[in-house]
């Protein structure tokens, strides 16, 4: 049985149905719950066009939306007897999930689906795709 399960989460459709399954594991495995939530950080390229300040407000403000996201999250770990680890990281987010789960110890993954266009049904979305390919751990891929 699972230890510790990290979760990919965004606020999306996509990542609360993930939420869902790593708490029901979670609860059947008696394992610890990590919610993590990655945001990208601001393009480099873009830099030449808004001003540092700009670039530090988009930035605050995507954390501070990425906290409220799991707080809400947590609070549904919570009523299901769990008491959730929380962490916003920034950078790619397959990376920072990977790179996460290596550093504290987390036997599975899981994230939600994304489809891209009309091919829904036939592609993951990126970071799913890469944690598929890459990660050390186990890796759940919620439809």
């Amino acid at each position: 049985m699972y230890k510790e399960i990290l979760v990919g989460y965004d606020g999306s459709q996509a990542s609360q149905k993930a939420l869902e399954r790593a708490i029901e594991i979670a609860k059947l495995s008696g394992a610890n719950l990590h919610i993590v939530g990655v945001i990208r950080p601001f393009e480099f390229g873009a830099v030449d066009i808004y001003t540092i300040e700009e670039i530090e407000a988009y930035e605050k403000e995507e954390i501070s939306k990425e906290e409220k996201y799991l707080k809400n999250a947590a609070e549904l770990a919570k009523q299901n007897g769990l008491e959730p680890k929380l962490k916003v990281l920034e950078g790619e987010p397959a990376e920072e999930l990977m790179s996460y789960a290596d550093e504290n110890g987390c036997d599975l993954i899981v994230v939600g689906r994304r489809g891209v266009g009309g091919f829904k049904r036939l592609l993951l979305g990126s970071t799913a795709s890469s944690l598929v390919k890459y990660a050390n751990q186990s890796v759940l891929v919620v439809v």
